[in-house]
Protein backbone atom coordinates (compact mmCIF):
# COMPACT_ATOMS: atom_id res chain seq x y z
CA UNK A 1 0.00 0.00 0.00
CA UNK A 2 2.78 2.45 0.81
CA UNK A 3 4.42 1.86 -2.54
CA UNK A 4 1.18 2.45 -4.31
CA UNK A 5 0.48 5.66 -2.44
CA UNK A 6 4.00 6.90 -3.13
CA UNK A 7 3.56 6.24 -6.84
CA UNK A 8 0.26 8.02 -6.98
CA UNK A 9 1.59 11.02 -5.09
CA UNK A 10 4.44 11.35 -7.61
CA UNK A 11 1.96 11.43 -10.50
CA UNK A 12 -1.04 13.37 -9.22
CA UNK A 13 -4.21 13.43 -11.30
CA UNK A 14 -6.97 15.91 -10.56
CA UNK A 15 -9.87 13.50 -11.06
CA UNK A 16 -12.70 15.93 -10.18
CA UNK A 17 -11.62 18.55 -12.69
CA UNK A 18 -10.88 15.85 -15.20
CA UNK A 19 -14.33 14.36 -14.92
CA UNK A 20 -16.08 17.73 -15.07
CA UNK A 21 -14.39 18.81 -18.30
CA UNK A 22 -16.24 17.22 -21.20
CA UNK A 23 -13.82 18.50 -23.81
CA UNK A 24 -10.84 16.98 -22.06
CA UNK A 25 -12.68 13.69 -21.54
CA UNK A 26 -12.90 13.30 -25.26
CA UNK A 27 -9.10 13.36 -25.62
CA UNK A 28 -6.74 10.43 -25.37
CA UNK A 29 -3.98 10.22 -22.79
CA UNK A 30 -1.06 7.88 -22.28
CA UNK A 31 -2.21 7.36 -18.70
CA UNK A 32 -5.99 7.11 -19.02
CA UNK A 33 -7.77 5.59 -21.99
CA UNK A 34 -11.49 6.08 -22.49
CA UNK A 35 -13.96 7.40 -24.97
CA UNK A 36 -16.64 9.96 -24.35
CA UNK A 37 -20.13 10.10 -25.79
CA UNK A 38 -22.95 12.45 -25.00
CA UNK A 39 -24.86 9.83 -22.94
CA UNK A 40 -22.01 8.00 -21.31
CA UNK A 41 -22.27 5.16 -18.69
CA UNK A 42 -20.91 6.73 -15.48
CA UNK A 43 -20.17 3.33 -13.84
CA UNK A 44 -18.27 2.16 -16.89
CA UNK A 45 -16.43 5.46 -17.00
CA UNK A 46 -15.30 5.15 -13.35
CA UNK A 47 -14.20 1.55 -13.96
CA UNK A 48 -12.18 2.77 -16.94
CA UNK A 49 -10.50 5.40 -14.79
CA UNK A 50 -9.71 2.90 -12.00
CA UNK A 51 -8.33 0.41 -14.51
CA UNK A 52 -6.09 3.03 -16.06
CA UNK A 53 -4.89 4.18 -12.64
CA UNK A 54 -4.03 0.60 -11.72
CA UNK A 55 -1.98 0.22 -14.90
CA UNK A 56 -0.22 3.50 -14.14
CA UNK A 57 0.64 2.34 -10.61
CA UNK A 58 2.05 -0.98 -11.85
CA UNK A 59 4.12 0.80 -14.48
CA UNK A 60 5.51 3.33 -12.03
CA UNK A 61 6.30 0.74 -9.37
CA UNK A 62 8.35 -1.26 -11.90
CA UNK A 63 10.43 1.70 -13.09
CA UNK A 64 13.83 2.01 -11.39
CA UNK A 65 14.28 5.23 -9.46
CA UNK A 66 17.11 7.47 -10.61
CA UNK A 67 19.17 9.17 -7.96
CA UNK A 68 20.26 12.75 -8.25
CA UNK A 69 23.79 12.77 -6.93
CA UNK A 70 24.09 11.48 -3.34
CA UNK A 71 20.92 13.10 -2.08
CA UNK A 72 17.73 11.30 -1.19
CA UNK A 73 15.41 13.54 -3.26
CA UNK A 74 14.28 11.50 -6.23
CA UNK A 75 12.45 13.43 -8.89
CA UNK A 76 10.87 12.28 -12.07
CA UNK A 77 11.02 14.32 -15.24
CA UNK A 78 7.77 16.14 -15.90
CA UNK A 79 5.70 14.28 -18.42
CA UNK A 80 5.10 16.02 -21.70
CA UNK A 81 1.46 16.56 -22.44
CA UNK A 82 0.45 15.30 -25.81
CA UNK A 83 -2.11 17.05 -27.93
CA UNK A 84 -0.24 20.41 -28.01
CA UNK A 85 0.49 20.20 -31.71
CA UNK A 86 -3.09 19.19 -32.44
CA UNK A 87 -4.31 22.22 -30.52
CA UNK A 88 -1.87 24.40 -32.48
CA UNK A 89 -3.27 23.06 -35.75
CA UNK A 90 -6.82 23.72 -34.61
CA UNK A 91 -6.00 27.30 -33.63
CA UNK A 92 -4.10 27.90 -36.86
CA UNK A 93 -6.95 26.49 -38.92
CA UNK A 94 -9.42 28.69 -37.08
CA UNK A 95 -7.32 31.79 -37.72
CA UNK A 96 -6.94 30.85 -41.39
CA UNK A 97 -10.66 30.38 -41.78
CA UNK A 98 -11.26 33.73 -40.11
CA UNK A 99 -8.74 35.36 -42.44
CA UNK A 100 -10.42 33.82 -45.49
CA UNK A 101 -13.80 35.00 -44.26
CA UNK A 102 -12.54 38.54 -43.73
CA UNK A 103 -10.74 38.54 -47.10
CA UNK A 104 -13.91 37.35 -48.81
CA UNK A 105 -15.86 40.10 -47.11
CA UNK A 106 -13.34 42.73 -48.20
CA UNK A 107 -12.83 41.58 -51.76
CA UNK A 108 -16.24 40.34 -52.80
CA UNK A 109 -18.67 42.70 -51.12
CA UNK A 110 -19.19 46.37 -51.89
CA UNK A 111 -18.92 47.48 -48.28
CA UNK A 112 -15.84 45.31 -47.73
CA UNK A 113 -14.14 46.70 -50.81
CA UNK A 114 -14.79 50.25 -49.61
CA UNK A 115 -13.29 49.40 -46.24
CA UNK A 116 -10.19 47.89 -47.85
CA UNK A 117 -9.67 50.80 -50.25
CA UNK A 118 -10.19 53.35 -47.49
CA UNK A 119 -7.75 51.57 -45.17
CA UNK A 120 -5.04 51.30 -47.80
CA UNK A 121 -5.73 54.77 -49.17
CA UNK A 122 -5.64 56.38 -45.74
CA UNK A 123 -2.30 54.76 -44.95
CA UNK A 124 -0.69 55.81 -48.24
CA UNK A 125 -2.12 59.29 -48.10
CA UNK A 126 -0.95 59.75 -44.53
CA UNK A 127 2.62 59.47 -45.78
CA UNK A 128 2.30 62.03 -48.58
CA UNK A 129 3.32 65.65 -48.18
CA UNK A 130 -0.03 67.41 -48.61
CA UNK A 131 -0.21 71.00 -49.80
CA UNK A 132 -3.06 72.19 -47.58
CA UNK A 133 -5.96 74.17 -48.94
CA UNK A 134 -9.27 75.50 -47.66
CA UNK A 135 -11.22 72.51 -48.98
CA UNK A 136 -9.03 69.86 -47.38
CA UNK A 137 -11.08 66.89 -46.21
CA UNK A 138 -8.51 64.41 -44.94
CA UNK A 139 -10.59 63.78 -41.81
CA UNK A 140 -13.85 63.24 -43.68
CA UNK A 141 -15.42 59.79 -43.44
CA UNK A 142 -15.41 58.39 -46.96
CA UNK A 143 -18.43 56.22 -47.57
CA UNK A 144 -18.97 56.68 -51.31
CA UNK A 145 -16.18 55.57 -53.67
CA UNK A 146 -18.07 56.42 -56.86
CA UNK A 147 -16.06 58.62 -59.21
CA UNK A 148 -18.43 61.03 -60.95
CA UNK A 149 -16.12 61.71 -63.91
CA UNK A 150 -14.79 59.52 -66.71
CA UNK A 151 -11.27 60.93 -66.96
CA UNK A 152 -8.84 61.99 -64.24
CA UNK A 153 -5.64 63.87 -65.11
CA UNK A 154 -2.80 64.11 -62.57
CA UNK A 155 0.23 66.25 -63.34
CA UNK A 156 3.49 64.45 -62.53
CA UNK A 157 6.40 66.79 -61.90
CA UNK A 158 10.13 66.17 -61.61
CA UNK A 159 11.60 69.14 -59.79
CA UNK A 160 15.06 70.50 -60.50
CA UNK A 161 16.80 72.94 -58.16
CA UNK A 162 19.96 74.63 -59.40
CA UNK A 163 21.46 77.56 -57.50
CA UNK A 164 18.24 78.05 -55.55
CA UNK A 165 16.11 78.32 -58.70
CA UNK A 166 13.27 75.84 -59.12
CA UNK A 167 12.09 74.56 -62.49
CA UNK A 168 10.00 71.62 -63.59
CA UNK A 169 12.63 69.47 -65.25
CA UNK A 170 10.00 67.01 -66.44
CA UNK A 171 6.21 67.19 -66.76
CA UNK A 172 3.82 64.39 -67.57
CA UNK A 173 0.06 64.04 -67.40
CA UNK A 174 -1.01 60.72 -65.92
CA UNK A 175 -4.51 59.87 -67.10
CA UNK A 176 -7.02 57.42 -65.67
CA UNK A 177 -9.69 56.83 -68.30
CA UNK A 178 -12.72 54.84 -67.14
CA UNK A 179 -14.32 54.78 -70.60
CA UNK A 180 -11.54 52.90 -72.36
CA UNK A 181 -10.17 51.23 -69.19
CA UNK A 182 -6.66 52.64 -69.55
CA UNK A 183 -3.80 54.35 -67.78
CA UNK A 184 -1.87 56.82 -69.93
CA UNK A 185 1.25 58.97 -69.71
CA UNK A 186 1.70 62.12 -71.80
CA UNK A 187 5.05 63.91 -71.82
CA UNK A 188 4.80 67.66 -72.31
CA UNK A 189 8.01 69.11 -73.67
CA UNK A 190 9.50 71.60 -71.24
CA UNK A 191 10.88 73.77 -74.08
CA UNK A 192 7.43 74.54 -75.52
CA UNK A 193 7.04 78.28 -76.08
CA UNK A 194 3.82 79.16 -74.30
CA UNK A 195 1.78 82.05 -72.95
CA UNK A 196 2.31 82.38 -69.21
CA UNK A 197 -0.49 84.40 -67.55
CA UNK A 198 0.83 87.66 -66.11
CA UNK A 199 4.28 87.16 -67.66
CA UNK A 200 6.02 87.30 -71.03
CA UNK A 201 5.92 84.23 -73.26
CA UNK A 202 8.54 81.74 -72.21
CA UNK A 203 9.41 78.07 -71.91
CA UNK A 204 6.78 75.97 -70.20
CA UNK A 205 9.21 74.77 -67.51
CA UNK A 206 9.69 78.34 -66.25
CA UNK A 207 6.05 78.74 -65.13
CA UNK A 208 6.58 76.87 -61.87
CA UNK A 209 9.53 79.06 -60.92
CA UNK A 210 7.55 82.21 -61.68
CA UNK A 211 4.41 81.37 -59.74
CA UNK A 212 4.45 77.87 -58.28
CA UNK A 213 1.96 75.10 -58.94
CA UNK A 214 -1.01 77.46 -59.37
CA UNK A 215 0.65 79.30 -62.26
CA UNK A 216 1.77 76.03 -63.83
CA UNK A 217 -1.83 74.75 -63.66
CA UNK A 218 -3.13 77.92 -65.25
CA UNK A 219 -0.48 77.84 -67.97
CA UNK A 220 -1.18 74.24 -68.99
CA UNK A 221 -4.96 74.63 -68.84
CA UNK A 222 -4.90 77.87 -70.87
CA UNK A 223 -2.55 76.62 -73.58
CA UNK A 224 -3.81 73.03 -73.90
CA UNK A 225 -7.41 73.34 -72.66
CA UNK A 226 -7.01 70.25 -70.48
CA UNK A 227 -8.45 70.00 -66.96
CA UNK A 228 -5.99 68.91 -64.28
CA UNK A 229 -7.24 67.19 -61.12
CA UNK A 230 -4.09 67.40 -59.02
CA UNK A 231 -0.34 66.99 -59.04
CA UNK A 232 2.38 64.81 -57.53
CA UNK A 233 5.96 66.07 -57.39
CA UNK A 234 9.29 64.41 -56.60
CA UNK A 235 12.90 65.52 -56.95
CA UNK A 236 15.79 63.68 -58.59
CA UNK A 237 16.97 62.05 -55.39
CA UNK A 238 13.51 60.60 -54.82
CA UNK A 239 13.49 59.20 -58.36
CA UNK A 240 16.75 57.33 -57.70
CA UNK A 241 15.35 55.93 -54.46
CA UNK A 242 12.17 54.65 -56.08
CA UNK A 243 14.10 52.82 -58.83
CA UNK A 244 16.34 51.19 -56.22
CA UNK A 245 13.33 50.16 -54.13
CA UNK A 246 11.64 48.34 -57.01
CA UNK A 247 14.87 46.42 -57.52
CA UNK A 248 16.19 48.29 -60.55
CA UNK A 249 14.90 48.38 -64.13
CA UNK A 250 15.87 46.75 -67.41
CA UNK A 251 16.87 49.34 -70.02
CA UNK A 252 18.22 48.67 -73.51
CA UNK A 253 21.03 51.00 -74.64
CA UNK A 254 22.44 51.68 -78.07
CA UNK A 255 26.23 51.58 -78.44
CA UNK A 256 26.29 55.37 -78.62
CA UNK A 257 24.17 55.76 -75.47
CA UNK A 258 26.34 53.29 -73.53
CA UNK A 259 29.55 55.04 -74.57
CA UNK A 260 28.12 58.45 -73.62
CA UNK A 261 27.01 57.29 -70.17
CA UNK A 262 30.37 55.65 -69.49
CA UNK A 263 32.39 58.74 -70.40
CA UNK A 264 30.32 61.65 -69.00
CA UNK A 265 29.04 62.60 -65.56
CA UNK A 266 25.36 61.98 -66.39
CA UNK A 267 25.70 58.92 -64.16
CA UNK A 268 26.96 60.86 -61.14
CA UNK A 269 28.71 57.97 -59.36
CA UNK A 270 31.80 56.79 -61.26
CA UNK A 271 31.43 53.26 -59.92
CA UNK A 272 28.10 52.98 -61.77
CA UNK A 273 29.49 53.94 -65.19
CA UNK A 274 29.67 50.32 -66.27
CA UNK A 275 26.77 50.16 -68.71
CA UNK A 276 27.08 48.38 -72.05
CA UNK A 277 25.21 48.23 -75.33
CA UNK A 278 22.15 46.01 -75.02
CA UNK A 279 20.04 45.24 -71.97
CA UNK A 280 21.25 46.66 -68.65
CA UNK A 281 19.65 46.12 -65.26
CA UNK A 282 20.05 49.68 -63.97
CA UNK A 283 20.01 50.95 -60.42
CA UNK A 284 18.53 54.32 -59.52
CA UNK A 285 21.69 56.34 -60.15
CA UNK A 286 22.17 54.77 -63.58
CA UNK A 287 18.51 55.15 -64.56
CA UNK A 288 18.49 58.83 -63.59
CA UNK A 289 21.59 59.45 -65.69
CA UNK A 290 19.93 57.72 -68.63
CA UNK A 291 16.78 59.86 -68.22
CA UNK A 292 18.75 63.10 -68.38
CA UNK A 293 20.65 62.42 -71.60
CA UNK A 294 19.80 64.92 -74.37
CA UNK A 295 22.76 65.02 -76.75
CA UNK A 296 22.60 61.43 -77.93
CA UNK A 297 19.83 59.95 -80.06
CA UNK A 298 17.71 57.12 -78.72
CA UNK A 299 17.67 55.72 -82.22
CA UNK A 300 14.37 57.41 -83.01
CA UNK A 301 14.48 60.70 -81.04
CA UNK A 302 17.02 63.49 -80.52
CA UNK A 303 17.59 66.35 -78.07
CA UNK A 304 14.84 66.91 -75.49
CA UNK A 305 12.53 64.60 -77.44
CA UNK A 306 14.96 61.76 -76.80
CA UNK A 307 15.16 62.79 -73.18
CA UNK A 308 11.40 62.64 -72.59
CA UNK A 309 11.24 59.36 -74.49
CA UNK A 310 13.82 57.93 -72.09
CA UNK A 311 11.77 59.15 -69.14
CA UNK A 312 8.72 57.30 -70.46
CA UNK A 313 10.82 54.18 -71.05
CA UNK A 314 12.01 54.19 -67.42
CA UNK A 315 8.52 54.82 -66.02
CA UNK A 316 7.19 51.96 -68.14
CA UNK A 317 10.00 49.73 -66.84
CA UNK A 318 9.11 50.69 -63.25
CA UNK A 319 5.49 49.80 -63.99
CA UNK A 320 6.61 46.39 -65.30
CA UNK A 321 8.61 45.74 -62.14
CA UNK A 322 5.73 46.75 -59.87
CA UNK A 323 3.00 44.77 -61.63
CA UNK A 324 5.10 41.57 -61.41
CA UNK A 325 5.13 41.64 -57.61
CA UNK A 326 2.68 39.78 -55.39
CA UNK A 327 0.42 41.45 -52.85
CA UNK A 328 2.84 41.09 -49.93
CA UNK A 329 5.77 42.45 -51.96
CA UNK A 330 3.67 45.39 -53.15
CA UNK A 331 2.60 46.22 -49.61
CA UNK A 332 6.20 46.18 -48.39
CA UNK A 333 7.38 48.21 -51.39
CA UNK A 334 4.72 50.86 -50.93
CA UNK A 335 5.48 51.07 -47.24
CA UNK A 336 9.20 51.59 -47.88
CA UNK A 337 8.65 54.18 -50.61
CA UNK A 338 6.25 56.19 -48.46
CA UNK A 339 8.69 56.20 -45.55
CA UNK A 340 11.76 57.23 -47.53
CA UNK A 341 10.46 59.36 -50.41
CA UNK A 342 8.85 62.76 -50.10
CA UNK A 343 5.98 63.03 -52.56
CA UNK A 344 4.24 66.40 -52.63
CA UNK A 345 0.60 66.60 -53.71
CA UNK A 346 -2.53 68.72 -53.49
CA UNK A 347 -4.90 65.77 -53.95
CA UNK A 348 -7.29 65.43 -51.01
CA UNK A 349 -7.77 62.24 -49.02
CA UNK A 350 -11.20 61.63 -50.54
CA UNK A 351 -9.95 62.17 -54.09
CA UNK A 352 -6.97 59.90 -53.49
CA UNK A 353 -9.18 57.04 -52.30
CA UNK A 354 -11.54 57.55 -55.24
CA UNK A 355 -8.68 57.37 -57.76
CA UNK A 356 -7.13 54.37 -56.01
CA UNK A 357 -10.45 52.53 -56.15
CA UNK A 358 -10.92 53.20 -59.87
CA UNK A 359 -7.33 52.32 -60.77
CA UNK A 360 -7.59 49.01 -58.90
CA UNK A 361 -10.62 48.04 -60.97
CA UNK A 362 -8.95 48.69 -64.34
CA UNK A 363 -6.42 45.81 -64.01
CA UNK A 364 -4.17 47.48 -66.59
CA UNK A 365 -1.26 45.40 -67.88
CA UNK A 366 0.46 48.12 -69.95
CA UNK A 367 0.74 51.89 -70.01
CA UNK A 368 -0.12 53.94 -73.08
CA UNK A 369 2.39 56.72 -73.75
CA UNK A 370 2.36 59.91 -75.81
CA UNK A 371 4.13 63.23 -76.12
CA UNK A 372 3.31 66.81 -77.10
CA UNK A 373 4.22 68.26 -79.55
CA UNK A 374 4.03 65.39 -82.01
CA UNK A 375 6.38 64.83 -84.94
CA UNK A 376 6.06 67.45 -87.66
CA UNK A 377 3.70 69.67 -85.65
CA UNK A 378 6.25 72.21 -84.43
CA UNK A 379 9.17 74.43 -85.49
CA UNK A 380 12.49 74.98 -83.73
CA UNK A 381 12.99 78.71 -83.27
CA UNK A 382 15.35 80.97 -81.37
CA UNK A 383 13.72 83.75 -79.37
CA UNK A 384 15.15 86.41 -77.05
CA UNK A 385 14.93 85.64 -73.32
CA UNK A 386 16.79 88.06 -71.14
CA UNK A 387 20.34 88.43 -72.45
CA UNK A 388 20.23 85.40 -74.72
CA UNK A 389 18.51 83.99 -77.75
CA UNK A 390 17.10 80.65 -76.63
CA UNK A 391 15.93 77.72 -78.72
CA UNK A 392 12.26 76.83 -78.17
CA UNK A 393 9.56 74.62 -79.69
CA UNK A 394 6.74 76.51 -81.37
CA UNK A 395 3.61 74.55 -82.43
CA UNK A 396 2.69 75.25 -86.05
CA UNK A 397 -1.00 75.16 -85.21
CA UNK A 398 -2.12 75.28 -81.61
CA UNK A 399 -5.60 74.01 -82.44
CA UNK A 400 -4.12 70.86 -84.02
CA UNK A 401 -1.78 70.34 -81.05
CA UNK A 402 -4.68 70.64 -78.59
CA UNK A 403 -6.80 68.23 -80.60
CA UNK A 404 -4.05 65.60 -80.68
CA UNK A 405 -3.69 65.82 -76.93
CA UNK A 406 -7.47 65.61 -76.41
CA UNK A 407 -7.74 62.59 -78.71
CA UNK A 408 -5.14 60.69 -76.71
CA UNK A 409 -6.33 61.62 -73.23
CA UNK A 410 -10.08 61.44 -73.74
CA UNK A 411 -10.11 58.86 -76.52
CA UNK A 412 -10.92 58.95 -80.23
CA UNK A 413 -10.95 56.68 -83.28
CA UNK A 414 -7.72 58.31 -84.40
CA UNK A 415 -5.83 57.04 -81.36
CA UNK A 416 -5.59 53.45 -82.55
CA UNK A 417 -3.57 54.36 -85.67
CA UNK A 418 -0.87 56.45 -83.97
CA UNK A 419 2.71 55.38 -83.14
CA UNK A 420 5.46 56.30 -80.62
CA UNK A 421 6.83 59.82 -80.92
CA UNK A 422 3.57 61.18 -82.17
CA UNK A 423 1.38 58.39 -80.88
CA UNK A 424 0.09 56.17 -78.20
CA UNK A 425 1.84 52.89 -77.56
CA UNK A 426 1.16 49.92 -75.35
Amino acid sequence: MNNRNDSISNNPIDIPSFMNNRDIRGQKSTNIHFSYEEDYDSDAFIKEVNSSLAKQVRTDSQEPKKSSGSGSNNKKRPRKKKGGFAKFLKVTASILLLFIAVASLLLFTDSGRKLLINTVGNYIYGNLSYASSDDADSDEAITDLTLDKSVVNILLIGEEQIGGAKNTDSMMIATLNKDDHSLKLTSIMRDLYVDIPGHDKSKLNSAFGKGGIDLLYETIENNFEVDLDGYCMVDFEAFETIVDMVGGVDITLTEEEAEYLRTTNYISKKSNRTVVAGVNHMNGNQALGYCRVRKVSTGTENNDFGRTQRQRVVLDAIFDEVKSKNVLQLAMLMNNILKDVEIQTDITQKEFNLYLNEASKLKVQALKTFRIPTDGSYDNERVPMGKYNVEVLVPKDWSVTRQELHDFIYGSTAEASTTEGSTATE
